[in-house]
């Protein structure tokens, strides 16, 4: 049986990074998170002095700096789960924290950034037998990836589940008033950003997530990973 590249795209806080997760590790693929890719070069930037007081980016500095940034992902076996390593350091709580969700849209709109992100995700992809998550894997990532998920769910129901998320993590200071607007604010900003906006590619599938848990998610996306798996197979053979 063949193996495919799967891309799993969505609007922030939708619940897509906690399917890929899952969808790789029940199948025996490769997950990688792109999403914690910028989040890591967003943490870096915070870290170097390359936010300006006014909360821009000064992209000169980055630019010249971005040979020093080293992304990578190890497996924790505890979680079972890939984690984010910036420059050889743990950083997978770091950067799921409301100063760099505040910060992460503006940094992934940046032309050069993001070109060198894509030619990264697509080295990882050669081979097959890949799950990735992000904003643009099945319009510019993966434009070929046999599988294209779109996940989507309303502001409201997004904002409860990062705060959970963010209880769970151990931050009580954060509200959720304070998340339902960064959701908001990110999910216009990715739409409407020049570079490689938000979009769901014409031939995703789409799932609003709203009213299912994590559980009956995961076993929509093994089930539609089996069909296209089917799918496939059955092209081959008329071949």
């Amino acid at each position: 049986m063949g193996k495919i590249n799967i891309a799993i795209d969505g609007v922030s806080s939708s619940g897509k990074s906690t399917m890929a997760k899952d969808l790789a590790k029940i199948i025996g693929y490769i997950y990688i998170d792109s999403g914690a890719m910028y989040r890591a070069v967003t943490l870096y930037c915070l870290r170097n002095g390359i936010v300006k007081d006014d909360k821009t980016i000064d992209e000169e500095k980055l630019k010249a700096q971005l040979s020093n940034i080293d992304i990578i992902f190890k497996l924790n076996v505890e979680t079972g789960r890939p984690d984010t390593y910036l420059n050889r350091q743990n950083v997978e709580g770091e950067i799921r924290g409301m100063e760099v969700s505040a910060l992460v849209s503006p940094v992934s709109a940046i032309g050069f950034l993001r070109k060198e992100m894509v030619k990264q995700q697509q080295a990882m992809s050669l081979n097959k037998g890949v799950v990735m998550d992000g904003r643009d894997i099945g319009t510019v990532v993966f434009p070929d990836a046999e599988l294209k998920i779109f996940v989507t769910a309303s502001p409201e129901i997004r904002a409860k589940r990062r705060v959970d998320e963010l209880r769970m993590r151990g931050n009580k200071e954060t509200t959720y008033e304070e998340v339902l607007e960064n959701i908001k604010y990110r999910d216009h900003h990715d739409q409407n950003r020049k570079e490689s906006p938000l979009r769901k590619a014409e031939d995703a599938i789409v799932l609003d997530n709203s009213t299912i848990n994590i559980e009956q998610q995961l076993q929509w996306a093994v089930d539609m990973y089996h069909k296209t798996i089917e799918k496939n197979n059955g092209k081959n053979r008329d071949r």
